[in-house]
């Protein structure tokens, strides 16, 4: 399996165009955009953006909203090209990861976002991240695991990751039938081939059941989606947080590690590519990673050990696709670089 890196520096020619030159895209359908749209901004209906992204925008994204009252997302080129992957996939095949990275404030997020809309619309099931880093750092609440002693649940998190979940796929959880029973206590349980629904129910009902329902709502979706009934995409924002440090620490003042937290592990989990039938798409941000110097971006600075087998940016494969990287690597991992150059 080959690894790509795609290096951004020579997008977007007509950097000189103000905002107010900015031009709208608007298509009736969104896979229908092409290299064609690059550069431009299409309009998501404010009705979409509730329900696509129930739990908000990035806060400057979302006051140019709130501002001129339409929601207009730029046409990158690593969305286009991610578009091209995921129209190409066999999703027999194990899940292919996908990661874009860059310098802060290069689209990184916003390009995630039109990924993320353009799965909804294709009418795949979204499990979408925004802010891992929120999962690693300034929790009010940390329990202990009733299911694992030496895990800890993040109830609060937790619940508020199913509320949203529940709104962007609430048709899905009636669909999806659970394929075993889950107890929760000693009077309370969700029986095998009840709609997946009900165990997001019980985590809103029961918040210290909370982050062991994100755990069983991962588990229950990375299994059935490989029967084909429905094609899943993770999306995370912010991967890195799951492979560093967190500021949390137990009573006894001692640091708590990212595996040692139920939701992190659980997701961990969903990162790795030994399931079929749909795909991961990831960011890395410095934004959010208290431990890493303002100036890190590359995978290798962020992720550390976890980026291994990636090669540089700098290697090119020659002129037959220049900006092209490759080397063998491990799980099919395809990485998308954006620059300044991604922004007029």
């Amino acid at each position: 399996m080959q690894v790509h890196w795609r290096n951004n520096t020579d997008h977007f020619e007509k950097r000189h165009q103000t905002f107010l030159s900015v031009t709208v895209c608007v298509l009736p359908s969104q896979a229908k955009h092409s290299e064609h749209h690059e550069g431009r901004h299409y309009s998501i209906p404010l009705e979409e953006v509730k329900a696509v992204f129930p739990h908000g925008l990035p806060s400057r994204f979302q006051q140019q909203i709130k501002t001129f009252n339409e929601a207009c997302l730029m046409v990158r080129k690593p969305a286009l090209e991610l578009f091209t992957y995921l129209k190409s996939s066999n999703f027999a095949h194990p899940a292919v990861r996908y990661v874009i990275y860059g310098e802060k404030g290069t689209g990184k997020t916003m390009t995630l976002c039109h990924v993320v809309h353009y799965c909804a619309r294709q009418g795949w099931l979204v499990l979408h991240i925004p802010d891992a880093h929120l999962w690693v750092k300034n929790c009010k609440e940390l329990m202990k695991s009733s299911y694992k002693e030496e895990r800890l649940d993040q109830p609060l998190q937790a619940s508020v990751w199913l509320k949203n979940f529940k709104a962007s796929n609430e048709r899905f959880l009636k669909e999806i039938k659970t394929q075993k029973t889950y107890v929760w206590g000693k009077q309370e349980s969700t029986e095998e081939g009840r709609p997946l629904g009900e165990v997001v129910e019980q985590g809103l009902a029961r918040t210290r059941n909370a982050s062991d329902a994100v755990g069983v709502v991962l588990k229950e979706l990375k299994q059935q989606c490989q029967r084909g009934s429905f094609r899943l995409l993770v999306a995370v924002d912010g991967v890195n947080a799951l492979w560093g440090r967190t500021t949390l620490k137990r009573e006894d003042k001692s640091p708590v590690s990212p595996g040692e937290l139920t939701l992190v592990y659980n997701l961990r989990k969903l990162m790795m590519n030994n399931w079929n039938g749909g795909a991961i798409v990831t960011t890395l941000s410095q934004t959010g990673s208290l431990f890493k110097p303002r100036s890190a971006y590359l995978p290798q600075e962020l992720l550390g050990k976890v980026s291994h087998g990636l090669p540089p940016p700098s290697f090119t494969m020659g002129n037959r696709n220049p900006g092209w990287g490759t080397a063998s690597g491990h799980g099919g991992r395809v990485c998308f670089s954006l620059s300044s150059h991604n922004i007029l």
